[in-house]
Order: C-alpha cells, then sequence, then structure tokens
C-alpha cells in the first residue's frame, strides 16, 4: 500500500467524457449524466481508505439522490490484485448497496486523463450554462459540505484537504 495525495485538475476544467462498462455488463456514459451536480469517485475494492468511507459514501449517495447523480470508477489493474477484477467488483457493489454505476476503467485512459492517482479519488461538477465544470476535488469528509455549497449558488470550491488513499494500480 502506497500513500498519496491526489494531484489537481484546475478548477472550472470540463467534465471529462468517458463510455465505460458498468457492473450490470452495459456500458454507462458522461453523456447519460442528467443531474446538475455529479460526484465522480475512483475507487477500487481492496483499498483501506475505500473501505473507511465507502459505507458513508453509499449512504450519501442514497440520500442525495434525487438532486446529486453519483459514479464510481475503478481503474485499478486486476492482474495486479485480483480483488480489483470485473466479477469482484459485482461483489462489491452488492455488498455496499451502491444505488450509482461502478464502472470498470479497463484501459485505464479515464483516469490517466482525470489525472487521478489514488483511491478514493473524488471529483465533484456543477453544470454551468449547460456544460459541467470541475467545482471540488478533495476529501471524502467535506464532499457533502461542499455539495450543499454548490446547491447554494458557488461554482467553485477550493480544495480544502486533497484526497489521500492507495496508489491507482497501472498496469
Amino acid at each position: 500500500m502506497v500513500l498519496l495525495n491526489s494531484e489537481n485538475l484546475e478548477l472550472g476544467t470540463p467534465l471529462i467524457n468517458f463510455d465505460l462498462k458498468n457492473i450490470d455488463e452495459n456500458n454507462f456514459s458522461s453523456n447519460s449524466l442528467s443531474k446538475d451536480i455529479v460526484v465522480i469517485a475512483f475507487i477500487c475494492n481492496h483499498c483501506p481508505y475505500v473501505i473507511e468511507i465507502i459505507e458513508d459514501f453509499s449512504k450519501l449517495a442514497l440520500k442525495l439522490k434525487d438532486r446529486v447523480e453519483f459514479v464510481t470508477i475503478s481503474a485499478n489493474d486486476p492482474d495486479y490484485r485480483n480483488e480489483d477484477s470485473f466479477e469482484n467488483m459485482k461483489l462489491f457493489h452488492e455488498k455496499y448497496n451502491f444505488s450509482f454505476p461502478y464502472l470498470f476503467d479497463e484501459s485505464q485512459e479515464v483516469a490517466k486523463k482525470y489525472q487521478a492517482v489514488c483511491t478514493p479519488d473524488i471529483y465533484t461538477y456543477k453544470k454551468i450554462d449547460g456544460v459541467y465544470k470541475l467545482a471540488y476535488h478533495g476529501a471524502f469528509e467535506y464532499l457533502e459540505e461542499n455539495i450543499l455549497k454548490l446547491e447554494a449558488g458557488e461554482t467553485q470550491l477550493k480544495e480544502e484537504k486533497p484526497s489521500i488513499g492507495c496508489s491507482i494500480k497501472w498496469k
């Protein structure tokens, strides 16, 4: 396990498009996002930092599901750690009662475009003039507070504390 701080895309950066396989075997695309606020979190099944927050993350997503869209993505190389395989993603999704997609970035290209480096790595976007723009990138413990600020009209929030976690397992 390696402890890393996430790197930063510049606030205001437009959402990076993706089209990835969901655990239901169907693809899920960024084009299908519909809510004004979207949370995209890079996670994996084995990381102790993810395991520490995942129940609360899942509860928050359920609590806010009518107002905020949550999407999780695993980019870990399953050859490095079988716990992160697509089949195990399905079990993880079920175990933690996800009410949101859990996507597999098998090529790792989406994670690279987002400059994701650790799990969890959380990005929050707000739709402004029809375009999703990065409004917050940081630690889970500030996520709900910052979503409330975005709902109250703010458009960009400074990173209060970076995401910290295990390194993404690159191919």
